[in-house]
């Protein structure tokens, strides 16, 4: 992975302001600039993600906590994350204790990643993102999943934004902007009890 993008991902912390314009400074990068190869060695843009990050100044309450270090692969019962930087204070204590509610919260998130695709094929949805970029490696050596830069890649696209899918009673921030898609592979739908849904683009 590049400094450049380690250096977005590393900057968000505790004292972090402004924070949904460190989400789409992010967002761009990453969607426009990086594809991702998987373990079977086939590479994909990346076209939907989702942004999760909680902080005493940003109490996003659907974040999953966790203690990694920013630019790490988080796999998850939702998906796979790329990881912000993970709380510092992070311990045993935590386990039953709100985090919005600790003095010692530092910071935590991540990006999960909801589609990718290439000539090939569409990946719509986090958990089989997850299944395609972890299925087909060998059992006797094949390197992990990465990041490789590629000025471009996905045609220069200005990423749309939406709310995040099922996300719900976090705080306020279930309203907030924090994913971001290529419209000209998904179309973001409204579902009957109003929350958003990306789906192919048939057009």
């Amino acid at each position: 992975m590049e400094k450049d993008l380690l250096e977005l991902l590393a900057a968000l912390n505790d004292k972090t302001e402004m924070i949904a314009d460190k989400f789409k400074e992010i967002a761009n990068e990453l969607m426009c600039n990086y594809q991702i190869v998987s373990v079977s060695d086939k590479t994909y843009n990346i076209h939907e993600i989702e942004f999760y990050f909680l902080s005493k100044n940003h109490k996003d309450t659907s974040v999953h906590r966790h203690s990694m270090i920013a630019g790490q692969w988080r796999v998850h019962y939702s998906g796979i994350d790329i990881s912000f930087n993970g709380c510092k204070e992070m311990n045993n204590h935590c386990k039953n204790k709100k985090c919005i509610d600790c003095k010692d919260l530092s910071s935590y998130g991540g990006i999960l990643i909801r589609s990718i695709g290439n000539k090939e094929e569409l990946i719509v949805g986090p958990l089989r993102v997850q299944t395609t970029l972890l299925t087909g490696g060998s059992i006797s050596g094949s390197k992990g999943i990465t990041l490789i830069e590629n000025r471009g890649c996905n045609n220069n696209i200005t990423p749309n934004t939406s709310t995040r899918c099922g996300v719900n009673f976090a705080n306020g921030f279930e309203k907030s902007l924090y994913c971001f898609y290529n419209a000209n592979i998904l179309n973001d739908n409204k579902k009957n009890d109003e929350s958003h849904v990306r789906v192919k683009n048939n057009v």
